[in-house]
């Protein structure tokens, strides 16, 4: 047994000299590293964000040591060099300062285009449309939303060859003659009156009309009398309102007015367009924004485009962050307003309210109550 355990440590040590000597000869001889490797030069960073355009000063500059082999051409090794010079797109901190990042005039960055294009993907487009305070949610939207967008409007029916409102006005064609000719004269824009003039007898023929006075109606027969009346409508034709959800899940890239670049290459707001009485600019009030610009398909901004010339009303609703589903919905009308809310249509009785309600008024905040004064 001691015989044994001589052995193992005698084995034991022998390993830790073996382990001695090792280190002896590799760890403790320092090694040569190759020509250049480890070698270092200095750098030029961005100390201080520079925005687009603005002007390259030694207080926005430092410089760095920087692996030599890793030095490229494109880099800044002098801050010299750099001065003067304006930062083609936002320059954040501690960045190296390549020769791309840079330019020599104001023309230059302005050649590189904006920096709202490059939020834009692949095969979309900007375009802007009008808004309100309704439209934009009181004016709570704000870049890099996604909304819907919701379209209302108003249809009509038209007589296909005149491309006119319907009814159309009647007509009656007279040939030469001692007859008279009846026309329209309006004092105003309400109420037309007829008046009787002598036909000419050298015309052939005449289109006699009544204008606005005389629609075109229809011939019914009355069932208690059997007799025929000719019915015109007692007004105009009402159009017809309709809502569709037009886009879904619409990235906002802008709300108001973008900035634009003056001749020293700085984003400013756009000047006045408001001229006072002596023909001086009137400086710029803080207004609410009136144009809000989305990333949309280039056939929905050709869909948008058409939209708004037409009149109809845009409007935006807000949608959940994160929220990318599309859901279909049915277009909004009053056929579908009634059967879907099980609203009745209102019976006809005989007796009513006084005084009659032809319009809705919304309701309005009452007078305060007056204290009266202390005696």
């Amino acid at each position: 047994m001691r015989l044994g355990r001589l052995l193992i440590i005698v084995a034991i040590l022998v390993i830790l000299g073996l382990v001695a000597i090792y280190a002896l000869l590799n760890l403790g001889t320092p090694q040569t590293p190759p020509d250049g490797a480890g070698a270092t030069a200095e750098i030029v960073i961005v100390m201080q964000p520079i925005p687009r355009g603005g002007v390259i000063t030694a207080e926005s500059l430092g410089t760095i040591p920087y692996p030599l082999e890793q030095i490229n051409e494109g880099m800044f090794t002098n801050i010299g060099d750099a001065l003067g010079l304006r930062a083609r797109y936002d320059l954040d901190q501690n960045v190296p300062l390549t020769r791309s990042m840079v330019v020599e005039t104001p023309e230059q960055v302005a050649e590189t285009g904006s920096d709202n294009a490059l939020l834009i993907p692949s095969g979309m487009v900007a375009f802007p449309i009008p808004i309100d305070r309704f439209s934009s949610l009181a004016y709570g939207l704000r870049a890099g939303d996604h909304v819907n967008v919701i379209s209302t409007m108003l249809m009509v029916d038209l007589d296909g060859n005149f491309q006119s409102i319907l009814p159309n006005n009647s007509a009656a064609v007279l040939g030469p003659g001692g007859v008279v000719v009846s026309s329209v004269e309006t004092a105003d824009s309400s109420t037309p009156s007829l008046t009787v003039d002598p036909l000419v007898n050298s015309l052939t023929a005449q289109i006699v009309t009544g204008g606005g006075s005389s629609p075109q109606g229809a011939a019914i027969v009355d069932p208690a009398l059997n007799q025929p009346f000719y019915v015109v409508a007692s007004e105009t034709q009402r159009p017809r309102l309709i809502s569709q959800t037009l886009l879904q899940d619409i990235v906002i890239l802008h709300v108001g007015n973008f900035l634009y670049t003056d001749n020293e290459g700085n984003e400013v707001q756009p000047p006045s367009t408001e001229i006072d009485a002596t023909g001086n600019a009137v400086p710029s009030a803080v207004n609410p924004p009136d144009l809000i610009t989305l990333i949309v398909s280039p056939q929905d901004a050709v869909t948008l485009n058409w939209l708004i010339y037409a009149g109809s009303e845009l409007t935006l609703a807000l949608r959940s962050a994160g929220d990318d589903s599309i859901i279909s919905t049915q277009a909004v009308t009053l056929e579908y307003l009634l059967n879907t809310y099980n609203i009745p249509v209102p019976t006809k009785l005989p007796f009513g309210l006084n005084p009659r309600v032809n319009t809705l008024q919304s309701p309005t905040i009452q007078d305060a109550i007056p204290v009266p004064p202390q005696q």
